[in-house]
């Protein structure tokens, strides 16, 4: 594993906010979706994916629509 003090920094700060969002890869794209719509300068593209909400038999998951 590379021992790069900035990687190590940026790591870190993706880690506690990947448990910020209780570990669930939906809430996390939930958080960066309104991270964007709160700096929209900060990301390179102004189109602003939104979440849908698809049914597949028991359980919910998440498609992105960009």
């Amino acid at each position: 594993m590379i021992k790069e003090p900035t990687l190590e920094c940026i790591w870190e700060a993706r880690r506690r906010i990947y448990a910020k969002c209780d570990n669930d890869p939906v809430k996390l794209v939930q958080y960066y979706i309104e991270r964007q719509k709160e700096n929209p300068e900060r990301f390179t593209s102004s189109k602003i994916a939104s979440v849908e909400w698809v049914e597949r038999s028991d359980t919910k998951s998440a498609k992105l629509n960009p």
